[in-house]
Formats: structure tokens, C-alpha cells, sequence
């Protein structure tokens, strides 16, 4: 039944508000409105043909992107609801009826569930199927309306008894997602290269030619990209996702992409290792990396203002939490010196999902992550890193003594010195 929550969503964003154009006459351009990014807020009744008024309520996000031509579609929906999982829909329109059919699949099943079909009326789209519930045939109706306005609304019903009666059982009201950028990522890789002796520079500049873009059609983000300072070989980028499972989604949907089939060699030609990755989370909710404005790959600085600051602390397990608190006085020293603080981050203790990439497993580590506006504020900074950094050393929390590590943003880094 989860495929009733996808399909209902991919149906329900198809409803959506039709920017860009009007649709083909003939409806097999019905879903391009949709196309992109969404926030969903949904009320799922809590029991289904049970005379329940009892409603949870939970968020979700999804992202649609064309397929055949614009004749077929196909999304990626995700929620943290009922411990979190990740649907799959893909739509197509048959040019001899008229119709369109939508399927649905979902990370706890693994099963591709029958259609449901129908069309769209003016604002108003009606998509109806058989289905069984809890062992019971039901039909299954999802309705959209409001789909010419940008609040666009879909219900899902189901009717035990061939359609005389329905019950409403899940409502989707959709935004349009302002980007990644807008909120804090859950979920960091703090990704460091050692690339091969004089290829640095050229190895930046590809990665600010190809990666950002990519990586945001797909949903997640560059968070930024450096040059290592005292490490010439040294390149640092760190980059966000929406969730845990759409870092192993969004992995290998961009590397077996043809993007990175055209260009793999550019970068892994002058890569020496890239075993030393941390998967990180923010310390707490407000302390997390938000991605900052887009840089014009026209119009950008050739050198962008500021230098980034990492401090890494190699906790002792089970001392996490502790060294968070003790290392806050020193946190709050920084941001009094002029640092700007871009976030506070912990290891995200779960397996690798997705193996093809090595993750460092010899954790915990918190991450202390500044921007400071130039080399002046940078040496004014040094001496209470140092100082604090021999403090948390003392306080026996820590496996061995905190790293410093300085960083010049790229051309198109994300992450800089910004004027307020």
C-alpha cells in the first residue's frame, strides 16, 4: 500500500501548477508542470476503512524529471515517516486512449505495484484502480485540484464496496521547493583528496567546471570546494544530501551517469586516494551546513574572499556528546574573534550505504566547520585554536590532539567569506 502514498504523491504532483506553458492538447504533456522539485506536507489517516478520524501528519520531498521525450515520467519521493523510506513512480501516457498509467515501487517492498489510470479535466485530475488492503479488494481514486494554482491538492479514497461509498484517507498539499539551499542537510561528506603532484589546479578547475550542476539536477549539493593550505597536493570539498538513503540514491544515479562517464578519467587520472571521507551530521538542529548562494560560473571572482577553517577533534567512543560541550566555550571564542560559524558537525554512526565509495570507519569525530575574511583575521583566529585545542587535548576526551586545516575556497565554491 505504500505504492497508494507514491503513486498518490507522483499522480499528486502531477496535479501540480502548470508553469512553463500549456500542456499538448492531446494530455500527454499533463505532467510537465511538475517537472523538478517539491515539499509535500501530508495527513495519512492513521487506519483506513476503520471509521478512524485519527490523521498523521509528516513531510516529504520529491523530485520529477521527464522521460521518452516528455511522453513518460519518472520521480523519487523520500520521507523520514514510519522510519523513513524511498518511492519510485514512473508515469506513461498512451497516445490511443488517452490515458496515462502510473506505477510505483518503494525501497521496503521492492515490488512493482499495478497501475492506476485516468486523465486530467481543466484543473481537476481523476486516476482510478483495484488494489488490495489489508487482504480486502478496494478501489483506489486519487483526485487533484487546484492543479492551476501554485497550492496544488490531492486526496487519495478508498471504497470497499465497488464505489458507492469512499472514505478519504490521505491529503498532499504541494510547494514548490526553493532548493537544497534553503534548509540544513542532515546528512555531510567531508571529502579529502590527495591528487597527484602539479595536477591540483587542474583537478579545481574541472571540478568547478562539471560537478555543481550535476549534482543538483540529481538533488544534492556542492557545499564547497578548497585547496589545501601547507598541503599542495591537498584538495578538500565537502558536499550535502536530503536524507541517508538519498546519499546512496543520488550516488549512483551521478555515478553512472553519462556525465560521469564522459569525464571520470579528468578526475581520477590525478586523484592519489580519496579513502580519507567523513559522513557527518550536524551536532545538533540550527548547527547543521546550509548551502550558501549559487556562484555564476560567468561572472564569479577569480579569487573568491575568505578562507575556510576546519577543526577536527578525534573523539574517544562514547565521548561525543561530551566534547561537544566541553569544546563550546572554544566555539564561542572563534565566533567573538570574527569567525562566522558554518556549522558544528558529529559522525553519522551507520554502515556505508553505498560501498562503491570508501568512508573513514575510525570515528567518532566532531567537526568544527568557520569562514574567516582574510589571512589577517585568519592569524588573529590561530592563536585561540591552538589555545583550545590544547585545552580538549588535556580534557581527555579526545584520541589525538585536534587538527587544524585551512582552506582556499575554488572560484565556484559555495562556501566563502560573504558580506552581511
Amino acid at each position: 500500500m505504500l505504492k497508494l502514498l507514491a503513486v498518490a504523491l507522483i499522480g499528486v504532483l502531477a496535479a501540480s501548477v502548470r508553469e512553463g506553458g500549456e500542456a499538448a492538447s492531446d494530455g500527454s504533456r499533463d505532467f510537465d508542470f511538475w517537472l523538478g522539485a517539491w515539499t509535500i506536507h501530508n495527513r495519512r489517516l492513521r487506519e483506513r476503512l476503520k471509521g478512524s478520524t485519527t490523521w498523521d501528519e509528516f513531510e516529504a520531498t520529491c523530485v520529477a524529471r521527464s522521460l521518452l521525450g516528455g511522453v513518460g515520467n519518472q520521480d523519487t519521493y523520500r520521507t523520514a515517516f514510519a522510519g523513513g523510506f524511498t518511492g519510485m513512480s514512473f508515469r506513461f501516457y498512451e497516445k490511443k486512449t488517452g490515458l496515462w498509467s502510473i506505477y510505483w515501487a518503494d525501497s521496503r517492498s521492492g515490488t512493482l505495484e499495478p497501475p492506476v489510470r485516468g486523465s486530467f479535466k481543466g484543473d481537476v485530475g481523476v486516476f482510478e484502480g483495484d488494489d488490495t488492503f489489508e487482504g480486502r479488494r478496494v478501489r483506489v481514486r486519487f483526485t487533484w485540484s487546484g492543479v492551476t494554482t501554485k497550492a496544488p491538492r490531492w486526496e487519495q479514497a478508498f471504497s470497499a464496496d465497488g464505489g458507492k461509498t469512499w472514505e478519504t484517507n490521505w491529503v498532499m498539499e504541494m510547494t514548490r521547493d526553493d532548493g537544497i539551499g534553503a534548509r540544513e542537510l542532515p546528512v555531510v561528506e567531508l571529502r579529502r583528496y590527495e591528487i597527484q603532484p602539479g595536477e591540483r589546479e587542474r583537478f579545481a578547475r574541472y571540478f568547478d567546471a562539471y560537478v555543481p550542476e550535476a549534482f543538483e539536477q540529481i538533488g544534492f549539493v556542492a557545499l564547497g570546494q578548497f585547496q589545501e593550505r601547507h598541503h599542495d597536493t591537498g584538495f578538500t570539498w565537502l558536499r550535502g544530501f536530503p536524507s541517508y538513503d538519498a546519499r546512496a540514491d543520488m550516488s549512483a544515479e551521478f555515478y553512472s551517469g553519462l556525465l560521469w562517464k564522459e569525464t571520470a578519467t579528468r578526475f581520477n587520472d590525478r586523484i592519489v586516494d580519496v579513502s580519507n571521507v567523513m559522513v557527518l551530521r550536524p551536532l545538533a538542529p540550527g548547527r547543521g551546513l546550509k548551502a550558501q548562494p549559487f556562484v555564476d560560473v560567468v561572472a564569479g571572482p577569480e579569487t573568491p574572499p575568505g578562507v575556510v577553517v576546519l577543526q577536527i577533534l578525534s573523539v574517544k567512543p562514547g565521548e561525543t556528546e561530551a566534547a561537544a560541550s566541553q569544546a563550546e566555550e572554544a566555539f564561542a571564542a572563534y565566533r567573538a574573534a570574527g569567525a562566522r560559524e558554518a556549522g558544528v558537525l558529529v559522525t553519522l554512526d551507520a554502515p556505508n550505504n553505498y560501498p562503491r565509495l570508501p568512508i573513514r570507519e575510525d570515528g567518532p569525530f566532531l567537526v568544527w566547520v568557520g569562514v574567516v575574511e582574510d589571512d589577517a583575521a585568519l592569524e588573529a583566529l590561530r592563536p585561540l585554536v591552538e589555545r583550545s585545542a590544547r585545552a580538549l587535548a588535556a580534557g581527555g576526551r579526545l584520541r589525538e590532539a585536534p587538527e587544524l586545516v585551512v582552506l582556499d575556497p575554488t572560484r565556484r565554491s559555495r562556501l566563502r567569506w560573504r558580506s552581511e
